[in-house]
């Protein structure tokens, strides 16, 4: 399995970070090139250039917290905001844009049932391997 380019959406949760935090550390053993990015949902009756102080913020802090667990690990990441009506669909098009060979994705038991619909929807429709990170707690 290639492994040379992965990509990590993540929500500012504790367990995305856990999975940032994993990919990070091994980074140099696999020699792979590590693409985070945040998706904020723009809901359908708003412009996607629509000001959103909370939901920018909350990116914003989910990259910087991205970017300080990869210095911690001595890892390079590329990181990105993105603006998309949905999160699945910008997931699997980043993926295909920047020719991922993964895409880890971070599940919190609480939201089992709305994300495992999410997480199949991306395995089914992803170009690449899905990789499914569970918080056991």
């Amino acid at each position: 399995m290639n492994c040379r380019n992965i990509l990590i959406p993540t929500d500012g949760k504790q367990i995305s970070e856990s999975v940032i935090n994993f990919i990070c550390s091994v980074q140099k053993i696999i020699g792979s090139d590590i693409n985070v990015i945040y998706v904020v949902e723009v809901p359908r009756n708003l412009p996607l250039n629509a000001p959103m102080p909370d939901k920018v913020q909350a990116a914003k802090a989910a990259i910087d917290r991205a970017r300080e667990i990869a210095e911690n690990h001595g890892a390079s990441i590329n990181t990105s905001i993105i603006y998309a009506r949905t999160a699945e669909d910008s997931i699997i098009s980043t993926a295909e844009e920047l020719k991922c060979d993964v895409i880890a994705i971070a599940q919190d038991n609480q939201k089992l049932r709305i994300f495992a619909n999410a997480a199949a929807n991306i395995y089914q429709r992803a170009k690449c391997s899905v990789w499914l990170f569970n918080n056991k707690s």
